[in-house]
């Protein structure tokens, strides 16, 4: 029903919307997307299907905007991640590494998600790409719950994938390269206001709190809303084929050369999305057999490639229909800014970003707030290098797994469904504003921030 509102308000809005008729055709066309895909009531292909149709039969925004994502270097990481994960199930490498991680991360299943958690924060320092890391992670997860005896359904096995892909994503938000919407803050804060983040002070304001709090509280909520038995005795734990030895030291040679470039963007300048495209092309080459032959016919998501590319679209559609400076326009006046009430000031510049990231995506929240940033240092009195840091607040706080497209990798790799990320998901975005927020607040006073 309110999907089915959202399309007749686009419909509609020409008849009087008048001059704000392209906003109100994004907002009515992002709201029936994600509505859909939100309460589980189509498919994320159909959705995303829905939302490129509608966009570019009402003229919402030019044809490369309405398909701008499948441009983005985000949507190509993605589909390099897919095909990674693909690799290592195939090749038999997730199988090895969980081997190496049962004995490395203790016996317990609390000790296995912290392992897991730890293990996507550590990894996130090398390889700046979230879906890649997820890729690379939760292979080895689904490996390591067949070896626990957790089959699928079970809420250990439920536990561990969230572990990989939730403690990749979130925690690493303290890390300036680690994920996109970082990158594109950077980016439009230097491209409007010629401002600098060194990769130092972003990791001392954001990471001891957003990073290493937050992982520890991820780990005890996956421990809480997902308990499982211990893992079966080493003995007991699945057997499986034995691997080819020449694959397993083919992927090995390509996915250390990726990550080895991956790290050392700063030296040669290539962008994680090139360098991850160049190794999927590499890998999907028929005779390295280092995925099956007919993956691509039949083992690529192509609805979850089609509803990220949606997703990145939808923040250039909602920036250049107009609906972003409303929605900024709204926001401020809603929030009743004080100058001189730093503190929360800051605090409600946080919630304005995460409200934005909940209607739309959280690659837009920076496309979207970015250009505001001048107006919100008027009205908060706020510097314009703490104003724009507020956003990372918002956008490492998502609710639901359409925010992330790394999560939804991890739910299409793993096959498990919204529904349970969205219970970690919620119960972690709704604490983190009560809990980490204050003290990133205490962290930032501290450090003479605000």
């Amino acid at each position: 029903m309110i999907s089915a509102a959202g399309l007749l308000l686009a419909v509609t809005a020409p008849l009087f919307a008048g001059d704000a008729a392209t906003a109100v055709q994004a907002g009515g066309l992002a709201l029936a997307m994600l509505v859909l895909v939100a309460t589980g009531a189509a498919p994320e292909a159909y959705a995303a299907v829905l939302f490129f149709a509608g966009a570019a039969l009402l003229g919402t925004a030019p044809p490369d905007t309405v398909f701008s994502g499948f441009h983005s270097g985000a949507f190509w990481l993605v589909l390099s991640g897919l095909v990674f994960g693909a690799a290592a199930r195939h090749a038999g490498l997730a199988d090895r590494l969980a081997r190496g991680a049962a004995g490395a991360f203790g016996r317990s299943y609390p000790a296995l998600i912290a392992g897991l958690v730890a293990a996507g924060v550590a990894l996130a320092f090398l390889v700046p790409a979230a879906v890649g890391r997820v890729a690379l992670l939760v292979p080895i997860a689904l490996a390591l719950a067949d070896r626990a005896g957790y089959p699928t359904g079970h809420p250990g096995r439920t536990g561990l994938v969230l572990a990989a892909a939730l403690g990749t994503f979130f925690p690493p938000f303290g890390i300036l390269p680690a994920n996109v919407p970082n990158m594109i803050l950077t980016g439009a804060a230097e491209t409007l206001y010629d401002h600098h983040f060194g990769y130092g002070d972003w990791l001392l304001l954001h990471f001891p709190v957003l990073g290493m709090v937050k992982a520890v509280l991820l780990v005890g909520l996956l421990v809480r809303l997902f308990p499982a038995p211990p893992p079966v005795a080493a003995d007991a734990m699945a057997q499986t084929a034995p691997a080819d030895p020449r694959a397993l030291t083919r992927l090995a040679v390509i996915l250390g050369a990726t990550l080895a470039l991956w790290a050392t963007d700063w030296l040669h300048g290539l962008k994680p999305a090139w360098i991850g495209l160049a190794a999927a092309a590499l890998i999907l080459t028929p005779r390295l057999r280092l995925v099956p032959a007919d993956f691509i016919r039949t083992g690529l998501p192509v609805g979850t490639l089609l509803f990220i590319a949606a997703m990145l679209s939808l923040g250039a559609v909602i920036a250049a229909s107009g609906l972003g400076d409303a929605m900024g326009a709204v926001m401020i006046a809603i929030a009743g800014f004080e100058p001189g009430a730093d503190a929360a000031n800051v605090y409600k510049l946080g919630l304005i970003s995460a409200v934005v990231g909940l209607l739309g995506s959280l690659h837009g929240t920076p496309a979207i707030l970015a250009p505001l940033a001048e107006r919100l240092v008027a009205a908060t009195g706020l510097p314009l290098d703490t104003v724009l840091m507020t956003q990372v607040l918002g956008f490492s706080t998502a609710l639901l797994p359409y925010q992330s497209p790394p999560v939804i990798v991890a739910l299409g790799l793993s096959g498990i469904g919204q529904r349970a990320a969205a219970r970690a998901m919620l119960a972690l975005g709704l604490i983190t504003p009560l809990l980490i927020w204050p003290l990133d607040l205490v962290w930032w006073t501290l450090l003479g921030r605000i």
